[in-house]
């Protein structure tokens, strides 16, 4: 009775310290399907379930991780056009990762960097590329938004500076 008492304490104490470090790495860990690690592991499963809805072609739910206001103007297709340089539909995301997930001193700003393997499917070519999605929240208790919209977008040259 005592080894069976005594295995499960070093069990679950073995248990709790993976889950304190998965917590405490911002859910680099695997989290066992726990909501761990905070706001990067907040973040990093916001990035994981955008690219899901990328690698299926619902783009609705791709805009969904934008601000509310700007959700309906957001053109993921035109994005991801830019992106990869090849049309969604000619595109095959075979797999992905999360290389980081940081967040600004301030709590208001974040990015993820990903590793994206793609394969073209117009010249059966694969290709690595990693993009990096950044976030942003008005305060600490409000949720994360995209900003994928801005940084993918050319800009226009502000003709009041000089070059």
């Amino acid at each position: 009775m005592k080894k069976a008492v005594t295995a499960l304490l070093v069990l679950s104490l073995l248990l709790g310290g993976y889950l304190t470090v998965a917590h405490i790495s911002g859910g680099a860990f695997s989290t066992l399907g726990l909501l761990l690690g905070g706001d990067r592991g907040e973040l990093r499963r916001v990035a994981l379930q955008f690219l899901e809805d990328i690698q299926f072609k619902d783009f609705q739910s791709a805009a969904s991780y934008h601000a509310p206001e700007l959700r309906e103007n957001v053109d993921i297709p035109f994005l991801i056009q830019r992106l990869f340089t090849v049309r969604p539909e000619a595109l095959d995301i075979m797999d992905y990762e999360v290389v980081f997930a940081e967040v600004d001193s301030g709590g208001l700003r974040a990015r993820v960097k990903l590793r994206v393997k793609v394969k073209l499917l117009l010249n059966a070519l694969i290709n690595e590329r990693e993009v990096i999605l950044y976030f942003e929240r008005d305060s600490v208790d409000d949720p994360w938004y995209m900003k994928l919209e801005d940084s993918l977008r050319q800009l226009a040259p502000d003709t009041a500076k000089k070059s």
